[in-house]
């Protein structure tokens, strides 16, 4: 038993796809977290910090080049490292020319220069994710997926302490031009191991079919109806979660909080409570079935929610800064193993890399769009009506789960349906 545990995680294909899960989270953290803490203590308006939210449109589109990345062969340097790693080594490059040229962009002079790196930080992100996806999913056997999933999620959210608590402890030492050039640089040292590291797997024979063939498979496999359906909760499965977390850390910065309490706090008490949410959410999905679980991670994450409610009546309290960030984490990780693994098994395996960024696309709609305004809304309302209007847009999703389990009760056999 043991020594199957060994070989299931401690492999080389295993410590590929953790490295590229590390890869994947310092970009994502970088744009999200740290470049709104950055903004915020430059004293940039809250509204216009939180329009920053649009520089996500990349993650939201990828579904728009994903086929071209995943079929188009990149001269001379193919034939070297092969389709995926050509890819990623271009992709990384420009990613790396992004960060350091979003660190040594200044805000206060020139804030759409800022937002223009960091829209570019964001786009090649999201290209990288189309093929660490693609590539994990073609270098492991099916039976060795989920140990694929963890080592991917254990390098994200390293990657999140990496470009969130590692940041803010470096910004005591330099300024954030070097910050953000260090973080770059560790990038570039992952992108070397990559590279160099081979690994043996049967090389998938892509043949050159319509972009649009994974689309038009999506779409007619269900009725209208189902498709719908399946939009809907997508989009607004997360919608009150990512509204309440795009503004959390502008939040901890103006009601008192140092970057060092929000380090030790969000980035890195906050990953081991997401990760014990993710653990406990996968133990769900297998005991009680995908419906009961997102049902269930709805709740929490819908009455996580009011925890910012009560840290705003509070103050600067670090006690309730912990609780809340656990409480957020805990039902964001719990909510995310469900959905992750909802989405998965939407598509169908020979498609899964367009698919999948079609589907995480949909998600990305309500983090992108409809989060842009909430600097506006916390100028109108307050922070604590804020948090009470991002916990009433959470009901939606929940709603539509309870329809989804009386209209489509679901099976292990029809779980690929929804």
């Amino acid at each position: 038993m043991n020594n199957s545990l060994l070989t299931l995680y401690f492999s080389k294909k295993i410590l590929i796809i953790f490295i590229m899960g590390i890869a994947s989270g310092i970009p994502l953290y970088m744009v999200l977290s740290t470049l709104f803490i950055w903004l915020t203590r430059e004293n940039i308006d809250i509204s216009t910090v939180g329009l920053f939210a649009l520089t996500q449109i990349p993650w939201t589109l990828k579904f728009l080049w994903a086929p071209i990345v995943d079929t188009f062969k990149l001269p001379f340097i193919n034939q070297y490292l092969g389709q995926r790693k050509s890819w990623l080594l271009l992709t990384q490059f420009f990613l790396i020319i992004s960060i350091i040229s979003l660190g040594f962009s200044n805000p206060n002079q020139n804030l759409w220069i800022t937002a223009i790196f960091a829209f570019l930080t964001a786009f090649f992100s999201a290209t990288q994710d189309i093929i660490i996806d693609a590539y994990r999913i073609e270098i492991l056997e099916d039976e060795k997926q989920g140990a694929g999933a963890a080592a991917t999620q254990f390098g994200y959210r390293l990657g999140g302490i990496i470009a969130g608590a590692g940041s803010l402890y470096l910004k005591h030492l330099f300024e954030w031009s070097i910050v953000f050039f260090i973080v770059a640089t560790f990038i570039a040292f992952l992108m070397i191991i990559i590279v160099v590291v081979k690994v043996d797997f049967d090389r998938i024979h892509r043949s050159s079919e319509n972009f649009l063939t994974p689309f038009k498979e999506f779409i007619s496999r269900n009725t209208i109806e189902k498709n719908l359906v399946i939009i809907f909760l997508i989009f607004f499965f997360k919608f009150g979660d990512v509204v309440a977390g795009i503004m959390a850390n502008p939040f901890y910065v103006k009601i008192g909080f140092t970057n060092i309490e929000i380090a030790n706090a969000s980035k890195i008490f906050g990953v081991i409570m997401t990760l014990v949410g993710v653990f406990l959410g996968g133990y769900l999905v297998k005991k009680i079935g995908l419906i009961n679980s997102l049902i269930i991670s709805a709740f929490f994450q819908i009455l996580s929610n009011l925890l910012y409610v009560m840290l705003n009546s509070i103050g600067s309290d670090f006690d309730y800064l912990l609780l809340t960030v656990a409480g957020e984490n805990f039902s964001g990780g719990l909510g995310s193993a469900a959905f992750v693994a909802y989405l998965s098994v939407l598509c169908k395996k020979e498609y899964s890399g367009t698919q999948y960024a079609l589907l995480s696309s949909v998600m990305g709609l309500a983090r992108t769009f409809l989060s842009a305004p909430s600097g506006f809304v916390v100028e109108l309302v307050g922070w604590g009506t804020f948090f009470l209007i991002s916990t009433v847009v959470g009901l939606p999703g929940l709603i539509i789960l309870f329809w989804m389990k009386s209209k489509f009760p679901i099976s292990k056999q029809t779980a690929v349906n929804y």
